[in-house]
């Protein structure tokens, strides 16, 4: 490896002096001598997060995934150092970790071996691992200027983090009654009537007609389109007893996971409907799958007045006029009280609200005019 890079060095240096011997008067052939890094940015990693059975209660691993190019990757030219500030979550697999670096005037980056001086050129499709910290050496155009950087990956080590409720205000302008709900609005949440409307996905909004049928408008409502079903249709919920919540599904790029939740049209069933998809953004359609009640699952979602949804922390929490907070961690199959999450002791208020912004932020709004925000510790 030492001779191919001191061969490759020799090479570009002699295409350098070669050029220099053919400048004439209207071009300046100059060398590139500036050498770093300029981004550094994640991909998509694994995530291992410890779970119950729906069957058995017996302790189980869950694999999410997390956004990697959420966390900046903050790059110190002067102590040659990259490090991301904000800490992976807990569980994030830092040993198969695939990034994609750019270096400056196009300039070559390799990888240094953990173990020894040996380099290999990186590549944005290789895997690495970065449970330890990993030194990536940039070469300049010329072939012989260099520069080392120390990059480390910081992942969240705290299993026990605490979840804060933060009264934000209380106002009664704020103040609202049944039939209200937050929504996602840019990087802050707006407070919309809640109609057949019942939620919206990066590119589309969803409807529920009262004669049972599932719409969808990629033009804010100006045209509707009936959206795909499976053969349970029949069992899709209420109109104006569901919401719809989505957030960026990790194995594909430009995609997302969509769930829809709400009270069964039929009689003496005591649970929630659960339906879900897979949505591109590129406007082609996909089908929804209806989420059967399987009475092996122990921990269905109970029937709930008034339920409110937001994704956060790479899972789903619900809640209702009981305000009891449930959590589901495998998008919609299995939901579990979780004290963690329990909403604030001082909330008032018969009812509750509650969206995630562009940012990530949780929001809760109550019906007598509280606004609150939540966040891990």
């Amino acid at each position: 490896m030492r001779r191919f890079f001191l061969c490759f060095c020799v090479l570009l240096t002699g295409v350098a002096t070669l050029s220099s011997c053919l400048k004439d008067d209207d071009k300046d052939y100059s060398d590139y001598t500036d050498v770093a890094i300029t981004q550094f940015t994640l991909g998509t990693l694994n995530r291992y997060v410890h779970t119950m059975s729906a069957k058995t209660g017996n302790d189980t691993i869950v694999v999410n995934t997390v956004t990697g190019s959420n966390y900046k990757m903050t790059i110190d030219h002067l102590n040659q150092r990259i490090y991301n500030v904000t800490p992976l979550p807990v569980g994030t697999d830092a040993k198969h970790v695939i990034c994609t670096v750019s270096a400056r005037n196009g300039g070559l980056v390799a990888l240094k071996s953990a173990t020894s001086d040996t380099l290999r050129w990186h590549s944005s499709t290789d895997s690495v691992d970065f449970s330890v910290p990993r030194i990536f050496r940039v070469y300049a155009a010329n072939g012989i200027d260099t520069r080392d950087y120390t990059v480390t990956l910081n992942v969240s080590e705290d299993a026990g983090v605490s979840f804060e409720w933060q009264l934000v205000k209380t106002d009664d302008a704020l103040a609202w009654t049944e039939g209200m709900r937050l929504e996602a609005y840019g990087d802050s949440v707006r407070l919309c009537q809640k109609d057949s409307i019942v939620g919206r996905s990066t590119t589309a909004c969803y409807m529920l007609t009262d004669d049972g049928r599932l719409c969808c408008s990629t033009d804010n409502g100006q045209t509707w389109r009936d959206e795909i079903l499976d053969d349970k249709a029949a069992l899709l919920p209420m109109a104006d007893e569901a919401v719809c919540i989505s957030w960026p599904y990790g194995p594909a790029d430009n995609t997302d996971y969509v769930l829809l939740v709400g009270k069964p049209r039929q009689e003496n069933v005591n649970v929630m409907r659960v339906w879900r998809k897979i949505e591109s953004h590129d406007g082609s359609k996909g089908q929804w799958i209806y989420m059967p009640y399987d009475v092996d699952n122990n921990y269905p979602l109970p029937l709930t007045n008034n339920m409110t949804m937001a994704c956060y922390d790479n899972m789903v929490l619900a809640a209702g006029d009981g305000k009891t907070v449930r959590i589901s961690r495998d998008q919609g199959i299995t939901w579990r009280t979780n004290t963690r999450y329990s909403l604030p002791s001082t909330l008032s208020g018969d009812h509750v609200t509650m969206a995630t912004d562009t940012q990530g932020r949780l929001w809760l709004l109550t019906s007598s005019g509280q606004l609150w925000q939540g966040a891990l510790r």
